[in-house]
């Protein structure tokens, strides 16, 4: 399975990004639970104060802001989450449309392709700058 991360700034500028591979195969809700995990531990690892964390698995995104209602164990998971996200000066996750998820499926199928970790940073590849421009155009 593979895991893509995006860092923009509050003007959508990007600022780096992340990839890795996970040696079991999980479902989606389970993907995007470590893909945000990853995130958080990105954006502390960056020193970012305030983050926007945008999903298009809303199964996710409402478990993580529901503050613990779930008691499955991606539920808890999702829980986990929302208190790690108090360690932030601000916080939030929300729903995201498929179609502005381009650059971190790219990461992804990069990293499965060639079985590696990539680290992003504001030089980025011409491949992710192509589609930066796109979600420029397209207002994503």
């Amino acid at each position: 399975m593979g895991l893509g991360i995006i860092v923009r700034d509050e003007y959508g500028f990007v600022l780096g990004g992340y990839g890795c591979t996970k040696e079991k195969s999980f479902n989606s809700d389970w993907a995007e639970i470590m893909a945000i995990e990853e995130g958080i531990f990105l954006a502390k690892k960056m020193n970012i104060k305030k983050v926007l964390f945008e999903s298009d698995n809303a199964n996710i995104v409402n478990n993580i802001n529901s503050k613990g209602q779930d008691i499955t164990f991606i539920g808890q998971r999702a829980n986990d989450i929302h208190l790690q996200l108090k360690s932030f000066e601000a916080a939030a996750v929300t729903w995201a449309p498929r179609s502005s998820n381009r650059i971190a499926d790219f990461i992804c199928k990069f990293v499965l392709k060639s079985n590696c970790k990539w680290v992003i940073d504001v030089n980025y590849p011409s491949e992710i700058h192509e589609l930066v421009i796109q979600d420029v155009i397209n207002g994503s």
